[in-house]
């Protein structure tokens, strides 16, 4: 199968995290809401009722454009998308076709090897969210609580070559409209949705021309298969990568490809058939005639401009040259802007780069993942992990009784500060210390007689024990430097 090509575009929807619905005033807030209470004559399609378009949401809309390098419309155009479904009180959807808010950007991901690579954004526009269909057995009910919602779709050009990237591409917008406050864009919620359409045309037998994959003159291109129900940023790579296996054999076995709409199987990491694809012609686009064109001026969007932030790329680019950390570190801090804040405020207060993250990355993420909590959630006094964190530089507490402590402090509820007056910090003195060290080397006969017949890692045992009997307090360089002289002295 080397000789087909692997073509790839990614839909991805996201729900803008409004107060209100994309054409009227109901509560957006429907997560876990009895079905049905959060609706009104616009969201449920009834005769006569008059969409009127939200405005925060065409920002939110224009700033992830802004932060995607596209460009910006100067007139806001709605139209109509027909299909038929129960999910679809109106019987269409109010979206964008030929003329979107933002169009023609890019994001750089990484590839698998760490080359930078860019994604090619074709179209952003607006639309309206449909209902949330639940089937049982054979009947299906329907709750328009999500209907109306207000969503961001991107659409990639149908360029991306490989499942890995394609995932990047996925997490990258995820991670840009939560730092822009966009969305939470969790897929458990539904609040993100990624649809990756995929096919596998032989090489030599198609061009990308004007936005569309098209047959070179005398080929036939094979159709391509649209996948659905994707819950998680790995499934977009798992859910590629099967199709793309499902089709290569397809082929192999002379089978013919067919234009459909599968689903995601998480259980059993399988694309399901669901039905035939529509294409745009079968949506019988037309224009809104219920909401005007919106115009925009270059004063609108520079406004809208002054909400962006510093971005995940641009962060980590400033980490590894202002603050000289690992590209690694800097993408792991990165991450969410939140941890990214966290570091900053702890390195406002410390002065050093390299240990705040040192004690991000460590201890409190591995807090954070042990109690499955974000860190916007963790109960600490910043300058009392300053203090501390100090005390470890400055040898006056070790490492892991420092920990230790953090650890208590969060578990406990204890404020560290309190923790900290109670310890009584590390023990520095040989003559505080030798009554330990004599102990733990009449207790310990046979470590004592192995150092002294050449085993020299006898001696990382015997500071072991000096530690215990001491909680830890001992300072393990004095430690170990008195017990080679009281054993020298047997």
């Amino acid at each position: 199968m080397e000789n087909y090509d692997v073509i790839i575009g990614l839909e991805i929807h996201i729900q803008t995290n409004t107060n209100s619905k994309m054409f009227c005033p109901c509560s957006a807030d429907y997560f876990e809401k009895s079905p049905n209470t959060q609706t009104c004559p616009v969201c449920l399609g009834l005769p006569g009722a008059l969409p009127v378009p939200n405005k925060k949401a065409i920002e939110k809309c224009i700033l992830f454009g802004l932060a995607t390098n596209s460009k910006i419309t100067d007139n806001i155009r709605f139209d109509r998308k027909h299909y038929f479904y129960p999910d679809l009180p109106k019987g269409y959807q109010i979206s964008q076709h030929d003329n979107p808010i933002c169009y023609d950007g890019y994001l750089t991901v990484e590839d698998e090897e760490g080359n930078e690579t860019k994604v090619e954004i074709e179209r952003i526009h607006q639309e309206e969210d449909v209902a949330k269909s639940l089937h049982i057995d054979n009947y299906t009910l329907i709750d328009y609580n999500k209907s109306g919602l207000a969503l961001i779709e991107i659409v990639s050009k149908p360029l991306i070559r490989d499942a890995y990237v394609a995932k990047e591409y996925a997490s990258k917008i995820r991670q840009i409209v939560r730092y822009l406050n966009i969305s939470n864009a969790d897929m458990e919620k539904g609040q993100m949705r990624c649809e990756p359409n995929i096919s596998l045309q032989k090489k030599g037998t198609w061009k990308y021309d004007n936005g569309k994959i098209v047959p070179e003159k005398g080929y036939k291109l094979n159709p391509k298969v649209e996948i659905k129900n994707i819950g998680s940023i790995s499934a977009v790579e798992k859910s590629i990568q099967y199709e793309i296996q499902r089709m290569k054999d397809e082929i192999e076995n002379q089978g013919e490809l067919v234009q459909q709409t599968r689903g995601w199987n998480s259980e059993k990491n399988t694309t399901e058939y669901q039905r035939s694809k529509e294409t745009a012609d079968d949506y019988r686009y037309f224009p809104e005639p219920d909401i005007p064109v919106i115009e925009l001026n270059q004063e609108d969007i520079e406004k809208i401009k002054e909400q962006l932030v510093e971005l995940p790329d641009t962060k980590v680019d400033r980490y590894v040259n202002e603050y000289k950390l690992s590209k690694y570190d800097a993408k792991v801090i990165t991450a969410s802007k939140n941890n990214a804040l966290f570091f900053e405020k702890l390195l406002s207060k410390i002065d050093d780069a390299k240990v705040a993250a040192n004690w991000l990355t460590g201890p409190i993420f591995s807090y954070l993942n042990k109690e499955d909590i974000g860190i916007d959630e963790l109960n600490i006094d910043l300058d009392d992990l300053a203090t501390l964190i100090k005390k470890v530089e400055n040898k006056d507490i070790l490492k892991n009784k420092a920990e230790e402590l953090l650890n208590k402090s969060l578990d406990e509820k204890i404020p560290l500060k309190e923790l900290l007056e109670e310890s009584s910090g590390m023990i520095s003195d040989s003559q505080e210390l030798e009554s330990f060290a004599k102990q733990v080397i009449e207790e310990n006969p046979n470590a004592v007689e192995d150092y002294k017949n050449g085993k020299t890692n006898a001696i990382s045992f015997l500071i072991g024990q000096l530690m215990k009997l001491t909680k830890g307090s001992a300072n393990p360089e004095i430690a170990k430097k008195l017990l080679e002289e009281l054993i020298k002295k047997e």
